[in-house]
């Protein structure tokens, strides 16, 4: 069975180097890491290392994704080309915009929302409304202009 982890940067780039050889030593099939130091969790959400990505890539023989710095479709192209890992991942900008992945077209983000509420009903039981309510909130965070209140009021604002 494989076995994928997940890791932040430590304070140092060669710590960070350091923990990632152990990993894969330890027989890890894949591994992401995560461009920022705890430290940085929430506080330095635009910028990530993408330099030691890039070295732990160039280190390893198993597959490397990306993770941190990631907000636009070009930012995925352009970690990519920098890191040359294997994939990119991000969590709050697919939240915001679902379709973060997918530039053929820019979609509507309430027609997004009302298509993830769809699936929401087709699927009963996949996620609990604390989940549904965060997932929109989130979504609202850039769509619905119009209709700003909405964001308040789901909160319980």
């Amino acid at each position: 069975m494989p076995v994928t982890c997940k890791i932040r940067c430590l304070p140092t780039e060669e710590a960070t180097l350091n923990l990632a050889k152990r990993i894969e030593a330890a027989g890890c099939s894949l591994l992401t890491v995560h461009g920022r130091t705890r430290e940085h969790k929430k506080t330095d959400t635009n910028s990530a290392n993408w330099y030691i990505i890039k070295r732990i890539k160039e280190t390893l023989f198993i597959p490397v994704i990306a993770n941190g710095g990631i907000a636009t479709y070009e930012d995925c192209i352009r970690c990519l080309e920098m890191t040359g890992c294997d994939g990119v991942m991000t969590s709050e900008a697919i939240l915001e915009y679902p379709a973060i992945f997918d530039n053929r077209q820019i979609y509507d983000l309430d027609m997004l929302t009302l298509d993830y509420l769809e699936m929401v009903r087709k699927y009963p039981g996949e996620a609990d409304l604390k989940c549904i309510r965060s997932h929109v909130h989130k979504f609202l965070h850039t769509g619905l202009k119009e209709h700003a209140n909405l964001r308040e009021r789901l909160s319980g604002s």
